[in-house]
């Protein structure tokens, strides 16, 4: 079982994920104080679950993601999926160095420090 997040102001228009078996856990709205200046400051958080591949559930968000400082992630219970637009990271749990590799380039990729939580 996966469980993972995604801020819905970061899917591309058109972006569509019918047939990729994603269970809602939790839907909320967050006030962002450091979000970028291509950020809104009120996102949309999906929380969800799903028995998906874990690595085609992955490309499929790398092609759904759009613009500067957007990520979505998820676990499996033996690793964590970073995924970036047209960019995927996939580690095993626990392994320090590879977090931190992900967090250069989240960092690069303009990504707040503070949602920074895989």
């Amino acid at each position: 079982m996966l469980n993972g997040a995604v801020i819905i102001e970061s899917l591309r228009a058109g972006a569509v994920f019918d047939d990729s078996h994603l269970t809602l856990r939790r839907l909320s709205r967050l006030e962002v104080s450091d979000s970028t200046q291509e950020q809104p400051k009120v996102w949309t958080l999906v929380e969800f679950s799903s028995n998906a591949d874990p690595g085609e559930l992955a490309e499929h968000f790398a092609g759904a993601l759009v613009g500067r400082g957007w990520y979505a992630s998820y676990d499996s219970d033996q690793e964590t999926f970073v995924i970036f637009p047209g960019k995927v990271f996939r580690y095993r749990r626990g392994d320090a160095e590879a977090r931190d590799e992900v967090k250069g380039y989240a960092l690069s990729a303009g990504v707040p420090r503070s949602p920074m939580d895989w």
